[in-house]
This record gives structure tokens, sequence and C-alpha cells, in this order.
């Protein structure tokens, strides 16, 4: 019998007939991969209190001859994220990003940096008394990782880069920035982006996740990128990441 094993976070579990569950992890060796787990509604030992939403595991799976759900044959806890679970705004923030992880990955296709900045997430998220920062910057990165950065060093339009020809505004369909002059015929569907919301965007997508935390974010610039995060993603997915109605951005 063959095992696959790998650090994995918990993006979401639900109960399968009376005493199983379907979990969905997001692994370092393999990606994102379902798995059955045995008995797990039932479990005493083997399985209690591991399979919650974000959890850091160290999984055991056995692969399905039969179907690509695989058999969660042991786990063991690396890190439940405590702080995450005992603050609703720490939760909801949590969640969101477990969502937006779930929506933006597809099955066995495999992103180390994206399971290495998810746990960078995770931590920051647990101890850092600001969570709006950490969640743009998270999503700025992980579009970079998925080879679907924002374009945001030039207007789309002209290429240039003039701060005279502000405000800019956001294209989703085009993934990227268009100056005031060349947004005049461009059409709807776009937002606009001041200068230095632009600017520290373009920062977060050059730093690594660890010096994240030394950029300073303006209100304006954090709403701001949100909005535009949100558009991207509803343009992009066809549908909207429900966990952000739950994550309240002004704290």
């Amino acid at each position: 019998m063959s095992f696959l094993r790998s650090k994995a976070i918990v993006l979401k579990a639900v109960d399968y007939g009376e005493s199983d569950k379907i979990v969905t992890f997001y692994t370092q060796e393999f990606g994102k991969l379902t798995a059955i787990a045995k008995g797990a509604k039932r479990s005493k030992k083997r399985f209690v209190n591991k399979l919650e939403f974000f959890s850091l595991l160290d999984i055991m799976l056995v692969p399905s001859q039969r179907s690509s759900l695989s058999r969660l044959d042991n786990a063991s806890l690396l890190n439940p994220f405590p702080p995450l679970r005992e603050n609703y705004h720490r939760y909801t923030g949590a969640m969101l990003v477990c969502e937006l992880v779930d929506q933006w990955t597809r099955e066995n296709d495999r992103e180390s940096a994206l399971f290495q900045l998810f746990c960078w997430c995770l931590h920051d998220l647990a101890r850092n008394p600001s969570l709006s920062p950490t969640i743009i910057y998270f999503q700025v990165k992980m579009f970079d990782i998925l080879g679907l950065g924002l374009q945001l060093d030039h207007c789309l339009a002209c290429g240039a880069m003039d701060p005279a020809a502000s405000p800019y505004h956001f294209s989703p369909a085009h993934s990227g920035i268009i100056c005031s002059p060349c947004a005049r015929g461009h059409g709807l569907g776009l937002l606009p982006l001041s200068i230095p919301s632009i600017k520290i965007m373009r920062m977060a997508q050059s730093l690594p996740a660890e010096r994240l935390n030394r950029l300073k974010i303006s209100r304006r610039s954090l709403i701001e990128s949100a909005n535009i995060l949100k558009l991207y993603c509803q343009f992009q997915l066809q549908h909207e990441i429900h966990s952000w109605k739950q994550f309240d951005l002004s704290k």
C-alpha cells in the first residue's frame, strides 16, 4: 500500500454519511487534495479536533485506485491557530483566506510558494492586531504566484505612468490600470485607483511575505485595494467570494 505524506491546511470539511467526513486540504507537496476521513465523526483519538478549518496538519493519505478521492489515514496537528478561533474578526479573516485558496486553485495543481504564503497569512492573522492589510497583501501576492498578477506599473492603453494622468482606473477584464485620459473611451466596469494605492500594491508584489508588515497603508488605499480585488475576483471567477460579507474591513 502506497502513502502520500505532506503538511496541509484544512480548507473545508463536510459530513458524509453517519460517521465520515470529506475534507479538502491545501498541501505543501501536492496542492489541493480532497480525502475521505473514515469514522472521523466518531473518532476519539485519530481525528478529534484536527479536521477544523485552517488547521495546519501533517497528513498521511492512501490514494484511491478508482477515483481522485484519497483516504485520510492519519493526521497530526501542527498548529490549530487558537487566536483565530477565539476572536470573531480573526476567524472571519481566516475563513476568507481559506475560501480564496479553495476558489482559486485546482486539484493536484502544486504551488509550494502559495502554501508558504498561506502559512504566513494564517500566522499573521493570529498575531497582528490589524488584519485587513494582511488580507490585501495575501491576495496581491497570491495572484502573482498563480500567474494572474495585477499589472500596476503602467497604463495598459498608452504605456505611460504619469502622476498627472491620475486618477488611474483598474480594469478587471485586462488585469491592470488605465490612466484617466485613456479611460474616457474605455467603457464601463472600471474602478478608480489612486497613485498611493497603486504604489502600496506594487510594493506588496515586490517584498517577501516576512517584510510585508513594514508597509504602511492608508485607510483610503485599504478600501480602494479591497474594492478592486473583490471586483477582480468576481470578474475572473464569475461569482462572489462569500466570506467577504462576514469580514469587517473597518477593523
